[in-house]
């Protein structure tokens, strides 16, 4: 088992044992963290869902972010991640926790957002809001090749820091 299958069944562990549901608002992932999750035997116990809101229309019409926000400070913001998990969390009545993620993996981006992801992680019944989470990327990895570009090599990092933060915030909460 990977080092993201590991800590992706550590989460479904504590959410089975906290009796939590979870739903993913999910940009630069693309779905990923669901599909992770979803991989794990009895995972449907815990596991809502994941709208995939990729582009700007979609997080607006899908999460009611508005086009405003969308254009300034812009989708990768502390603000458009907090409105995500704030509104899939709305959205999905049976779900007890919300993770929301939005960035730039690269390779086409402005300077200043090359590398950056806002990752957001909410309870319905704790009246403290959604966390945000700043991470910054490296621009390079060992294992970087050809075959292994730094897109993927960052999304893979990405998701196992999701799933960390996830687990710590869990961890906070039982």
């Amino acid at each position: 088992m990977n080092k993201l299958d590991k800590v992706a069944r550590e989460v479904a562990d504590s959410l089975k044992s906290q009796n939590l549901n979870i739903v993913f608002a999910e940009s630069c992932t693309c779905g990923l963290l669901a599909a992770t999750l979803g991989k794990i035997p009895g995972i449907s116990q815990n596991f809502c869902g994941s709208a995939v809101t990729y582009q700007n229309d979609t997080k607006a019409n899908w999460l009611g972010i508005s086009h405003q926000i969308l254009e300034n400070p812009g989708p990768v913001s502390e603000i458009v991640a907090r409105l995500m998990a704030e509104n899939v969390l709305k959205k999905t009545p049976r779900a007890d926790v919300a993770v929301s993620v939005t960035g730039h993996l690269g390779p086409d981006a402005e300077k200043k957002l090359d590398g950056v992801v806002y990752v957001g992680i909410g309870y319905r019944k704790i009246e403290s809001g959604i966390e945000v989470t700043r991470l910054l990327l490296p621009d390079e990895y060992a294992e970087q090749t050809e075959d292994q570009s730094l897109r993927i090599l960052r999304l893979d990092d990405l998701l196992e820091q999701i799933f960390k933060l996830l687990l710590q915030s869990l961890a906070e909460r039982s």
